[in-house]
């Protein structure tokens, strides 16, 4: 192993920001108020002028977001939901607790969901379509919320590898009535822990998902429906508040870094592919190329870290076979097997990914 490139640099990430935290966390703990501290609702603020949406709710995880948003569109049993089978399980699971059933839509070139097969997979139980913006590209929202007024549907966009992205100049967040984020600490914009939040338009659906994340209290001591525990703490509001400040400026080397990956890899394997009007955040630079196993075992024997995102469908997971019905998809399945996630911190230098680039070329040619 003659070098080490990790794929993800959070140890650099807590030291730009340790000096400015700890004083802070430190004044938080003083007060005592771990869970309702004014720096949540500040925050809350902050990230709805961000994303350009009326409301943000700060909740638990990426996973509550998505369930949340179902449970105030009061989707349940015997209602259907239209999503995707290549994304984290976590898009399928928030479906399932609530009692409703996953339908899947097979995904396009882009990794996500085809808009041309969406009107297909709708019935008279279909009540939602959730998109998932994965790896940081944009869905066709101009076409799903087309789909979605024709029929009638809600649309909950889950954007939990999307932050700061954009399609047509518009912050993911802002181009449908709700939008799901994960602040989870692998993302772009990362918590010390589990994180997440939904950005809404609808003044009633924001206020329904306060009182859902809190037993479903109308005040104190007076619930007047079942909620959970989804409240997000203090602490990891200071934190993302810090590092909001600065995602832009992330987000801008990922971009650079990712250019660089596409100047010197387009030739050889199959690049990120996504519309021109769509900005891509790059939560995750995925390539695609033949035998990706073996050259991901190569790459690591070379110190290199790359990641597949994901190995095995939602579908393909007894989790969901054991409950829910299979669905053609020969896209994801085919690209499952193909995908391969490199290294694009904010951290690497110019020679890191000049040696990535060059040992997945020099991969490629001995593997194909």
């Amino acid at each position: 192993m003659h070098t080490s490139i990790t794929f993800t640099n959070l140890d650099k990430q807590w030291s730009e920001i340790r000096d400015e935290v700890l004083p802070l966390i430190d004044k938080i703990l003083s007060t005592g108020k771990y869970l309702d501290h004014d720096l949540v609702e500040e925050l809350e603020r902050e990230l709805a002028n961000y994303v350009g949406a009326e409301e943000v709710i700060l909740v638990n995880s990426g996973t509550d977001a998505l369930m949340l948003a179902l449970m105030s569109l009061n989707i349940g049993k015997g209602d259907e939901v239209l999503t995707v089978p290549n994304s984290f399980i976590a898009s399928v699971a928030a479906i399932a607790h609530v009692g409703a059933t996953p339908v899947i839509v097979d995904v396009g070139l882009d990794h996500l969901i085809d808009p041309e097969k969406i009107e297909a997979s709708i019935t008279s139980r279909t009540k939602a379509i959730m998109p998932v913006h994965l790896e940081g590209k944009v869905c066709d929202m101009e076409k799903i919320n087309q789909i979605a007024g024709k029929y009638n549907l809600d649309v909950i966009e889950d954007a939990a590898q999307a932050f700061g992205s954009k399609l047509n100049g518009r912050n993911v967040g802002s181009l449908s009535e709700i939008t799901c984020f994960s602040l989870h600490p692998l993302k772009n914009l990362n918590a010390c822990g589990d994180g997440g939040f939904i950005a809404t338009n609808n003044s009633k659906i924001a206020k329904m998902i306060r009182r859902f994340r809190n037993h479903g209290q109308q005040e104190r001591n007076v619930s007047n429906e079942f909620g959970v525990v989804s409240r997000f703490d203090s602490i990891q509001a200071a934190i993302i508040s810090i590092r909001l400040k600065t995602i832009d400026s992330l987000i801008a080397i990922r971009r650079s870094n990712a250019l660089i990956y596409d100047n010197l890899l387009k030739t050889s394997v199959t690049c990120p592919f996504f519309q021109s009007n769509v900005f891509h955040s790059y939560h995750l630079y995925s390539i695609e190329v033949n035998n990706r196993d073996k050259i991901a075992k190569d790459l690591l024997m070379y110190g290199i870290e790359t990641k597949v995102h994901y190995p095995n469908l939602i579908t393909d997971q007894r989790a969901y076979t054991n409950r829910f019905k299979e669905y053609p998809t020969p896209m994801a399945t085919k690209q499952k097997n193909l995908i391969l996630s490199l290294p694009i911190h904010s951290s690497m230098s110019v020679d890191d990914l000049n040696l990535v680039s060059s040992s997945i070329l020099e991969l490629n040619d001995k593997y194909n």
